[in-house]
């Protein structure tokens, strides 16, 4: 989607909505600039309306676990084995609770 489609997301994802606007799931960067893109709410929002919500490129273990934190359905990544390492983490993490 293009870049007014990612702000539409998420000026409605503020309010618990999200339009799906032809889409099959959502595949969006965490920030625009300095505004955050990818929140706990835009997350929410986008399970509701039956959307996937994906996120690009992410290449830092912090912000991998953050966002599986948040239920994110996938992470582009081009370290895959760090993105493998935060996956297995975060299994485990959820086993255990």
């Amino acid at each position: 989607m293009r870049p007014h489609a990612v702000a539409l997301w998420r000026a409605a994802a503020t309010l618990g909505l999200m339009p799906r606007l032809g889409a099959d799931c959502l595949q969006v960067p965490t920030h625009r600039g300095p505004v955050p893109i990818v929140t706990e709410r835009f997350v929410a929002a986008a399970h509701r309306a039956g959307l996937p919500a994906h996120v690009w490129t992410i290449n830092d273990e912090s912000t991998m676990d953050r966002l599986l934190d948040l239920g994110v359905d996938g992470i582009m990544s081009d370290d895959l084995r760090l993105l493998l390492d935060a996956l297995r983490r975060h299994r485990e993490a959820k086993t255990e609770a």
